[in-house]
């Protein structure tokens, strides 16, 4: 008992031994720092980790095409306005009404449209009406040029254009009719004006001079009834305009010239109808005053016969009758 005792004992002592020099070692240094030093207390951040916000990528393509759509819209719906105020000014309204009404009913929808809907793509609709615009003006010059060919009896100075003229302006109403586009009515519209103005421009030198000498004719009979003094500004007005149409032909602007030429024939004639109406109502007035005045005199003779009146009397009368006749006298001039 009494070893066993003494074994218990022993091993007790020998993990003490064992406690206490492991308790006595060196402990091992922390990496980073040296040996016998103390290492530093990390202590934890209170701060909030703040997150930069990602900003979406911008669409540059995306901005270029709205920004090209609307510079484009802005320029396409300037020149469809003055496409449309051109057509107005060639006198396409009157030529062809329901063309023109259909036109701008369509040009008004688009115009509203587009205000509400800017971002939408309206370009293809405003060119071609843009370009009916601009046929129907090019349309109405060439119908004004044959007016002309017609007027000097030009239709058959050259057949072949002219036939090829009608058979252009034929074909516009033809197109326009099935909604061809806008550039299509341009390209006949244009061989319609071409094929009138060929013939015109051979022989504007002929017909300036056949309608210089009808203006000349117009003035000469308006001169036969003095008409430069019984309307002096109407005549003067005439006169510039046949003397502004003698300078255009002078410097070969034949088709001024022409215009010029119309004017004035044009001019002398209403003023020579003007004239002679007026005339003719004061003639007969002086006719029917000295009609009066005969018979007065012829009754005055007859009761002079009867009762001669005193000198004085004779006299006064007289000159009453002198004073009325040139009273209407100066009215007629």
């Amino acid at each position: 008992m009494r070893g066993r005792r003494n074994f218990i004992l022993f091993i007790i002592l020998a993990f003490l031994v064992v406690f206490v020099t492991g308790c006595s070692s060196t402990p091992e240094a922390e990496p980073g720092v040296e040996p016998g030093s103390v290492a530093p207390v990390t202590e934890p951040t209170t701060e909030a980790v703040v997150e930069t916000p990602v900003e979406p990528a911008v669409d540059t393509e995306a901005i270029a095409r709205a920004a090209e759509l609307a510079a484009d819209s802005a320029r396409l719906m300037a020149e469809l306005a003055a496409a449309q105020e051109l057509a107005v000014a060639a006198g396409s309204e009157s030529l062809f009404p329901d063309q023109f009404a259909g036109t701008s009913a369509e040009y008004d929808a688009l115009v509203k449209a587009w205000q509400e809907n800017p971002d939408k793509d309206y370009r293809n609709q405003m060119e071609n009406l843009r370009d009916t615009y601009l046929a129907m003006t090019k349309l109405a010059q060439a119908l004004q040029v044959r007016e002309r060919l017609v007027t000097a009896g030009l239709e058959d100075a050259d057949p072949e254009n002219f036939q090829k003229g009608e058979d252009a302006v034929a074909q516009v109403e033809i197109l326009y009719n099935e909604g061809a586009p806008g550039f299509q009515l341009i390209q006949q519209a244009t061989i319609a004006y071409d094929s009138y103005f060929t013939i015109l421009a051979a022989n504007l030198t002929t017909m300036c001079e056949a309608q210089r000498e009808r203006a000349l004719a117009a003035k000469e009979k308006a001169d036969s009834i003095k008409s430069a003094m019984a309307a002096k500004e109407e005549y003067a007005a005439a006169e510039l305009t046949l003397t502004n149409a003698d300078a255009a032909y002078a410097v070969q602007s034949y088709e001024k010239a022409y215009d010029g030429y119309v004017a004035a024939t044009n001019d002398f004639t209403a003023i020579y109808d003007d004239v002679f109406v007026r005339r003719a109502i004061a003639e007969e007035a002086i006719r029917r005053a000295k009609q009066k005045v005969d018979t007065s005199a012829a009754i005055a003779a007859e009761a002079d016969e009867i009762a001669p009146l005193q000198d004085e009397e004779e006299t006064a009368e007289s000159n009453e009758e002198v004073d009325g006749t040139e009273a209407i006298q100066e009215e007629v001039k």
